[in-house]
């Protein structure tokens, strides 16, 4: 809960300092805006580390195959990454290169998937 309140204060003072200097210099507001991103995403880090550690755990505890799980999570960051590139994109009103970055993230989650989908292909097989 605490790194919910350290993301909500570092966004929120960002926002306010990033719209006041977007109004003399744009430039100088958009270079704000990927540092302030940054900023939030290495606040967040150790959440993704305890996720990890509990796939780990997880994966160790059950027997399930890292094969199994490491395209869902390769998935997930895909999805962040293009996210928060696509909205810096737009920030910049930079939208079909959003659209493009959207595009993209999602062709590589789709190709990420693919061994889980030959896994589960190959066991459809042996089970017919």
């Amino acid at each position: 809960m605490d790194t919910l309140f350290k993301i909500a204060g570092i966004a929120i003072a960002g926002v306010a300092v990033t719209v006041l200097v977007k109004k003399s210099t744009p430039e100088i507001g958009l270079a704000l805006s990927l540092f302030i991103a940054i900023a939030l995403f290495a606040v967040g880090f150790d959440a993704f580390r305890s996720v990890k550690d509990f796939l780990d755990t997880f994966i160790g505890q059950t027997g399930i195959a890292r094969e199994v799980i490491l395209p869902v999570w390769k998935t997930c960051l895909i999805a962040i990454v293009t996210k928060i590139t696509a909205e810096l994109c737009r920030d910049a009103k930079e939208n079909a290169v959003a659209t493009g970055v959207e595009t993209a993230g999602a062709i590589l989650g789709l190709y990420v998937v693919l061994p889980l989908f030959t896994s589960l292909f190959e066991l459809m097989n042996r089970l017919l």
